[in-house]
C-alpha cells in the first residue's frame, strides 16, 4: 500500500536554524488569523463583549500542533535510533518501524480523516444544528461560519495529531517488546519514557488552550467538553505505550537475576563460622542481590519524572487563570 510522508514542509518540517519551529508557530498563527478575519470572525462583535474566544483558540491549537508535532516526531525516530543496538530484531523489521514514523499509509490517513470529519460535524450538530438548545453559543451571523469552519478544521488536524502520536507510540511499543535490559544501565532505556512524556506534554499543552474560548463569555461546555474527553484516553495511552513493555522486562529481567542469585545462595547453604570459604563465597552473591533489589523498574529519572509532573499542572493553572481574568473583565464592562 502506498505510503504517504506526513512531513509538512516549513511547518512539521521547517527550515534548520535556531527558533524556526517557533518562527513556524508563529508564522502559521497569523496566516490562520487572517483566514478568520477574511470569514469575519471579527466583526459584528457585540458591543461591550468579547465575542472572538473560539476563534483565537483555532487558530492557536493548529499552530501550536503541527509544529509541536514534528518535533516529536523527529524526536521519536531519534529515539529508535538511540536504542536501536539494543534490540533483538531483524534489520529490515527495524527499519521499517523507522519509516512508519514520518510515513503512514494512505488508507490510515484516509481513516484518520474520516474520523477527523466526522467529529466535526457531529461537534457543529451539537452547537449549531439538532442540539443546539444544549449547546447555544450565540454567535452573531457572520462568526457562526467561522465557527462552524474552525470548528471542523480543528477536528481535523487533532484527529491527524492524535492519531500519528498515537501509531508513532505503538511503533515504540513494539521496539519495546524486543529490547534488551540490563538493570543497571536504566538510562539506555531513557528514550522511551523521554518521547512518552514529549507526547503526553504536547496533549497538555493543547488542553491548556482550551480556555482561550473563555474570551467569549457566551461560550457553552459543549464547546469544549467534547475535545477535552477526545484528548485524554489518547494522552494516557501515549503515556504507557512506549513504557509499559519497558517495565515489564525490566521487572522481569530482575525476578530472573533474583531467582537465579537466590538458588546458588541456597546452594551455599546457611553460613558456617568454622568455614571462611563458604563466608566468601556468599559475600558477593549477597551483595549483588542487594543491587539488584534497588534497581529501578521504570525507564524513568528524577528529571523526566519532574518534568511530566510540572506538565501535569499546566492545565489547572490556564484554567484558573482564565476564570480570574473572566472575573476581571467582567467587573470592568
Amino acid at each position: 500500500m502506498r505510503n504517504v510522508d506526513l512531513r509538512i514542509p516549513f511547518v512539521i518540517r521547517p527550515v534548520a536554524f535556531p527558533g524556526s519551529r517557533w518562527m513556524a508557530g508563529i508564522t502559521l498563527l497569523a496566516v490562520l488569523l487572517a483566514v478568520f478575519w477574511s470569514l469575519g470572525a471579527f466583526s459584528d462583535l457585540s458591543p461591550g463583549r468579547w465575542d472572538f474566544g473560539p476563534t483565537i483558540f483555532f487558530s492557536a491549537i493548529i499552530a501550536y500542533l503541527l509544529p509541536v508535532f514534528g518535533y516529536i516526531s523527529e524526536r521519536t525516530a531519534a529515539a529508535l535510533d538511540e536504542v536501536e543496538a539494543r534490540l533483538d530484531a531483524e534489520p529490515a523489521r527495524i527499519a521499517r518501524w523507522q519509516q512508519r514514523i514520518h510515513h503512514k499509509p494512505l488508507g490510515w490517513l484516509v481513516a484518520v480523516l474520516a474520523i477527523g470529519a466526522a467529529g466535526g460535524l457531529v461537534h457543529n450538530l451539537m452547537l449549531h444544528g439538532l442540539f443546539r438548545p444544549l449547546g447555544d453559543t450565540a454567535v452573531a451571523p457572520r462568526q457562526m461560519w467561522a465557527v462552524i469552519v474552525g470548528t471542523g478544521v480543528v477536528w481535523l488536524v487533532v484527529t491527524f495529531v492524535v492519531a500519528a502520536l498515537l501509531d508513532n507510540a505503538l511503533v515504540l511499543q513494539r521496539a519495546a517488546r524486543v529490547v534488551r535490559v540490563n538493570l543497571f544501565a536504566p538510562r539506555q532505556l531513557r528514550p522511551f519514557a523521554v518521547v512518552a512524556v514529549i507526547s503526553t506534554s504536547a496533549i497538555i499543552g493543547a488542553q491548556a488552550l482550551f480556555p482561550l474560548m473563555f474570551l467569549d463569555e457566551t461560550v457553552s461546555p459543549v464547546a469544549y467538553i467534547p475535545g477535552l474527553l477526545a484528548t485524554a484516553v489518547p494522552m494516557v495511552l501515549m503515556a504507557a505505550l512506549p513504557v509499559w513493555p519497558v517495565h515489564r522486562r525490566m521487572v522481569g529481567e530482575k525476578r530472573r537475576v533474583l531467582e537465579a542469585l537466590e538458588h546458588r545462595i541456597d546452594t551455599l547453604g546457611n553460613p558456617d563460622p568454622a568455614r571462611t570459604e563458604t563466608g566468601a563465597a556468599l559475600a558477593p552473591l549477597l551483595a549483588y542481590r542487594r543491587e539488584v533489589l534497588l534497581a529501578p523498574e521504570w525507564p524513568f529519572d528524577v528529571s523526566v519524572v519532574a518534568r511530566l509532573l510540572l506538565y501535569l499542572i499546566i492545565p489547572p493553572l490556564t484554567w484558573v487563570g482564565a476564570a480570574l481574568i473572566e472575573n476581571v473583565v467582567e467587573s470592568l464592562l
